[in-house]
């Protein structure tokens, strides 16, 4: 039997193949050590487009919570040029489309009205109620609404809630077509979805797919803990309040609200439970808040006050300016223009802490408020109780 050629390699040439194998292993290991600690500390609201706003569209939930059936009707869609499944699957999508709406918002620069940004929303009712992310509109002076159809609306604020992201808005019109939750908890990792938003507040309508990549994510956002999905469908800035849904029927299962943003890191998105949303809006819609809450009862505006040190510093506090009547706030003895500075001894950087920090205490707690009046500090003990109105 004749021998096979062998090709023999130079003990040198051996050796420096080994260095360099070894090499590249570490590079690898360190590349990756270095990619899980940049995807600490940069998880961000995928918000607002502000660079240059405008319109924006995306999808939102509904009082539907069976979220077993294709939720809009498509007998006047039809295409062809592709088999009956490919043709459901783009009526899915468009129809889904049309439930999406561009928001635009204003505030107050001096003497002067000026586009302060654009996210998405979701008509979740016929008669023009649509839910959108805290983050989307708060702040704003005017809200505008873009149908997909073209018409222009001003929409009026009905509740927010920044505790869950999450916030409702009307507009003045009926017969809209609207998306419909699906349940959020019975997804599986790996399912397939699909999100449509605004990307960077110029592309409306833009849909992107992926799938389920993590359930019940512990996320710290501003300081707020939120329990998220994860998903690698595409998210960018002007995607916050739109839609994320199941594929296999169009369900709505989640609003997106935040993204992992950073060099290296791609596909980490991340939306609001529908089971979770599904509870807040209807509270929102019925009451223009969530129940159940410890309620302060102080409207507030945040200001900026210079402090001490080297180099001058600064901080923001919320001011109050207005106190509602029988609330914990009245009863305590809180007046307008006091500034809030703590709250049991922990300092408040502003109106949306000042909300964080009195949620986490029970109805019925007694707590210590510690304001600015005047120049003068004061400590007040406040019982909170439950809003009722």
């Amino acid at each position: 039997m004749q021998e096979k050629n062998r090709i023999r390699m130079p003990l040198g040439a051996a050796i420096a193949c080994f260095l360099i194998t070894a090499l590249l292993i570490a590079g690898v290991i360190t590349a990756g050590k270095y990619i899980g600690e940049a995807a600490e500390g940069i998880i961000d609201k995928s918000a607002i487009a502000t660079d240059t706003p405008s319109p924006i569209d995306d999808l939102i939930p509904s009082d539907d919570q069976t979220g077993n059936s294709s939720y809009f009707p498509s007998d006047n869609l039809s295409y062809t040029g592709h088999d009956d499944s490919q043709n459901e699957k783009y009526a899915l999508i468009s129809n889904c489309m049309s439930a999406v709406v561009s928001i635009d918002i204003t505030m107050q620069n001096g003497f002067t009205s000026v586009l302060a940004g654009s996210g998405s929303g979701v008509l979740v009712s016929d008669d023009g109620y649509i839910v959108t992310c805290n983050h989307v509109i708060s702040g704003a002076e005017k809200i505008i609404v873009y149908l997909d159809s073209g018409e222009t609306y001003e929409a009026s604020l009905i509740g927010t809630d920044s505790i869950t992201d999450l916030a409702v808005i009307k507009i003045d019109a009926t017969g809209l077509p609207y998306a419909r939750f699906g349940d959020s908890s019975t997804l599986n990792v790996g399912e397939p979805v699909f999100a449509i938003g605004n990307a960077l507040g110029k592309l409306s309508n833009t849909y992107t797919s992926g799938s389920i990549s993590g359930l019940d994510r512990s996320i710290e956002i501003d300081g707020q803990n939120m329990t998220l999905l994860q998903t690698d469908a595409s998210i960018n800035k002007g995607n916050s309040g739109g839609g994320l849904f199941r594929a296999s029927d169009g369900a709505l299962i989640g609003i997106v609200n935040a993204k992992s943003s950073g060099s290296g890191i791609e596909g980490l998105g991340f939306a609001i439970p529908s089971t979770l949303v599904s509870d807040i809006i209807s509270d929102l819609m019925d009451y223009g808040f969530v129940t159940g809450r410890p309620y302060l009862g102080v409207s507030t505006q945040d200001v900026t006050m210079s402090g001490f040190g080297l180099f001058g510093s600064y901080y923001t506090y919320p001011r109050v300016t207005s106190v509602d009547d029988n609330s914990a706030a009245a009863i305590a003895g809180i007046k307008v223009n006091d500034i809030i500075l703590s709250v049991n001894g922990e300092s408040v950087s502003g109106s949306d802490d000042l909300y964080q920090i009195i949620n986490s205490f029970e109805i019925g707690s007694t707590i210590t408020i510690t304001v600015q009046r005047g120049n003068s500090s004061v400590d007040i003990s406040v019982t909170l109780l439950e809003r009722t109105a």
